[in-house]
């Protein structure tokens, strides 16, 4: 893997940047890049980010919905903990104290406030930062172990045939493998029938723009 990515997803123009920088900085000097982005229309939306194996990590806002978006960061953790389960998620927060996010606090690692790190070098930031680290190592091994387990026994089916405990694992781990791309495949689907709806209702109203 050539490069290893954490997403930062915040609704605020102005709060993204800030904190994108100070995420960068904080990170610095790990080889991990903070990729920034905006709030997708939906959930289903960032199944790509699932299916993209150099995401080792999410830190999102919570409130989210102030954007115009469906859902808060607790909500998008939550569908995305559901195709992949160990994806270490933080909430990064001006609003720690929110009853929504205390409610769902379980969806995610942890919930740090924006003031904990908005200077990097202090050492509470340095905390985050190393506890963060762990969870995402500990995520990138499990990764590395079961994608190299699911490739010894492919071999090994290659030659034998496998025992039933190991022929279900390897069900298991494939499974695994492609969940991510299914969700991306859902999301891109889901986009498609949304434009033959709105194909369908210009066409009945005969009001087809034309090229």
């Amino acid at each position: 893997m050539n490069q290893i990515t954490i997403c930062f997803i915040d609704e605020n123009d102005e709060q993204r940047r800030a904190y994108a920088r100070v995420l960068g900085e904080l990170f610095a000097d790990t080889g991990i890049v903070v990729k920034a982005m905006a709030p997708l229309p939906k959930v289903e939306d960032y199944s790509a980010i699932l299916a993209d194996g150099s995401v080792i990590g999410l830190v999102l806002d919570q409130k989210m919905e102030d954007g115009g978006v469906g859902y808060t960061g607790t909500q998008l953790s939550a569908y995305l903990r559901g195709f992949m389960s160990k994806l270490p998620i933080v909430i990064l927060s001006n609003y720690t104290d929110d009853p929504a996010l205390e409610k769902d606090a379980d969806a995610v690692e942890y919930v740090i406030s924006k003031k904990t790190i908005a200077d990097p070098t202090t050492r509470d930031a340095q905390i985050f930062k190393a506890r963060f680290l762990r969870r995402l190592g500990g995520f990138a091994e499990i990764l590395g172990a079961r994608a190299q387990r699911y490739q010894d026994l492919l071999v090994k089916s290659l030659r034998e045939s496998l025992p039933p405990e190991e022929a279900a694992e390897m069900g298991l781990l494939e499974k695994e493998r492609i969940l991510p791309q299914q969700a991306k495949e859902i999301g891109d689907v889901k986009a498609l029938q949304d434009a033959i709806a709105e194909l369908k209702k210009h066409i009945n109203k005969n009001d087809l723009p034309l090229p």
